[in-house]
């Protein structure tokens, strides 16, 4: 169940800043090669921060359901 999309790729297309790109710890966006995509969303590397959808507008963060998230262990 993938929880960080992108709302609209061609926004991501016009932006300079792509603050994404540096903000997020465990690097979820990468630059893609593709034209039409240009922001891959490796949303299973993600420590659900929420800081993505503080960051920019275009980017939908939900947390996933109970018992589906990051499971941190001691050791």
């Amino acid at each position: 169940w993938q929880h960080v999309l992108i709302l609209d790729e061609s926004i991501c297309q016009k932006c300079k800043a792509k603050q994404c790109l540096t903000f997020c710890p465990s690097g979820v966006f990468r630059e893609s090669t593709e034209a039409k995509q240009p922001l891959m969303v490796l949303y299973k590397q993600c420590v659900e921060c929420g800081g993505c959808r503080l960051i920019c507008d275009n980017i939908d963060f939900s947390y996933p359901k109970g018992g589906y998230g990051v499971t941190f262990l001691e050791g």
